[in-house]
This record gives structure tokens, C-alpha cells and sequence, in this order.
């Protein structure tokens, strides 16, 4: 059995996700997760730059 680095859980697949520089093995429901705050995370970032008047991209 593997343990999931982020959950700590001991699962039985892991899938492998780079997050900034470094590769992390996390499981199914932390995987979900980390996608949905990513898409999250560009939303902002989109909304802030237009509130900004950013042009460039």
C-alpha cells in the first residue's frame, strides 16, 4: 500500500502531480482537489488582472 504525501491516507493508486517545482504522489480525492484550487486559483488571477486593466498575457 502507498501513502498519499498530502492526506497522509494509505490508498491504492497514487497519481504523480507536479506542484511548483517539485513532483508530489497524492490519491484520487486530494487530486480532485488540488484541480478544482487550480482552476480557482487562474479564475482569481484572470478577475484580478482585468480589475487591473492588464493588457498582456
Amino acid at each position: 500500500m502507498a501513502e498519499c504525501q498530502k492526506c497522509g491516507e494509505e490508498v491504492e493508486e497514487l497519481y504523480r502531480v507536479k506542484v511548483g517545482t517539485r513532483r508530489v504522489q497524492m490519491c484520487e480525492d486530494c487530486l480532485e482537489l488540488h484541480k478544482e484550487e487550480q482552476a480557482i486559483a487562474a479564475e482569481a488571477e484572470g478577475a484580478m488582472q482585468d480589475m487591473m486593466g492588464y493588457k498582456g498575457r
